[in-house]
């Protein structure tokens, strides 16, 4: 049985442990409040910047762009990963590598050749244990991870897949839905897809003036739509971040408070049975000296 002293040292490292996890989930709190405002506004730019597209979409009859096309020859496959630099996030990224590693044996079993563009310290370090092979990591980023760097990320994946002839190029991030919801999605980047136009009514149907023409606009726009399309999947993933470090620190607080309070009735008794020892050994000696 362990000693008064052994127990009273190890309540104080988990009291000690308490204050570290509930001032994470106090910084994690802070960090979620910006990152879910940022990514709350910046859907509503990704869905009207995407609306515009449409629009324009339906004023081009004929379009062609090398993002809009891709080599059906090709085996090879990339994948944009958002994971993050630091850990203590529950099971933040182990979601995202149980999604993508079911995505990667769906590809091998198409035959085709999967390779990864990692977002994150803690994707590069997993899949470079599984010999998965990394075309391309950022480390580090996270805290500065603006819309500089989607353009540059952007920018990288363009080169990419229209220099090495990549079939697709998939983005797997994580949905930031409520606290306690966090979504998986993979998602397919390029060559681009605009979704089915949907009929708009007579009341709906509004008479653009475009200029210049909807051939040259969405040769601008279309680019931009990559970069939109990573920034917007970083700010879900991040927010999901900082939503699953503050819910596993709240956790991990609240286990705390149980051991502290297991402890505490463990040193308890050990304290009475000892405070009832003596109380035995005195008694027991008065008996023998009155013997």
């Amino acid at each position: 049985m362990a000693s008064l002293k052994d127990i009273k040292r190890h309540i104080g490292a988990v009291r000690q442990t308490q204050k570290l996890t509930k001032a994470m989930n106090m910084v994690a709190a802070a960090k979620l409040r910006t990152t879910q405002n940022r990514a709350e506004l910046f859907r509503f730019y990704a869905d009207e910047h995407a609306r515009l597209m449409d629009e324009i979409g339906r004023r081009c009859k004929e379009l062609s762009h090398p993002l809009l096309h891709s080599n059906p020859e090709s085996q090879k496959v990339l994948v944009l990963v958002f994971t993050s630099d630091r850990g203590l996030c529950g099971s933040f990224n182990t979601n995202v590598f149980s999604k993508l590693d079911a995505k990667i044996v769906e590809l091998r079993e198409e035959g085709l050749r999967p390779e990864l563009y990692v977002v994150g310290r803690k994707g590069c370090d997993y899949y470079k244990r599984r010999r998965v092979f990394i075309r391309q990591d950022l480390r580090g980023e996270g805290g500065s991870f603006d819309y500089g760097t989607a353009r540059m990320v952007t920018n990288e994946v363009v080169e990419l897949f229209s220099k090495d002839a990549y079939r697709e190029v998939f983005v797997c991030y994580t949905k930031f839905e409520s606290l306690t919801r966090h979504a998986v999605a993979v998602e397919q980047m390029l060559p681009l897809v605009q979704e089915e136009l949907k009929e708009l009514s007579a009341s709906e149907e509004l008479d653009y003036l475009i200029e210049p023409s909807p051939q040259e606009l969405l040769g601008r726009l279309i680019p931009r739509s990559i970069t939109i399309m990573v920034y917007r999947a970083f700010l879900e993933s991040v927010t999901s971040e900082n939503a699953a470090r503050m819910q596993a620190m709240e956790n991990a607080s609240k286990s705390c408070k149980d051991i502290i309070s297991s402890l505490t009735m463990a040193y308890n008794k050990a304290r009475q049975a000892s405070v009832t020892s003596e109380l035995l050994d005195i008694v027991n000696g008065a008996e023998a000296l009155n013997g």
